[in-house]
């Protein structure tokens, strides 16, 4: 009984590990675009607001 329940654990958990480096890497890709957006833009006073300005 104890060994089910310890192999369903890890099953379920390592089953969502890349689902999380999905994720992570998705939002690591949509940030560097919206920096690199952000750096194409002219100064303008909504970049300036959060500090985009250069």
């Amino acid at each position: 009984m104890m060994n089910r329940d310890r192999t369903a654990q890890i099953s379920a958990s390592s089953s969502l590990r890349p689902v999380a480096i999905l994720v992570f890497t998705a939002k690591l890709v949509v940030a560097s675009f919206l920096v690199a957006q952000a750096s194409l833009l002219p100064a303008s006073p909504v970049s300036q607001v959060y500090g985009l300005s250069r």
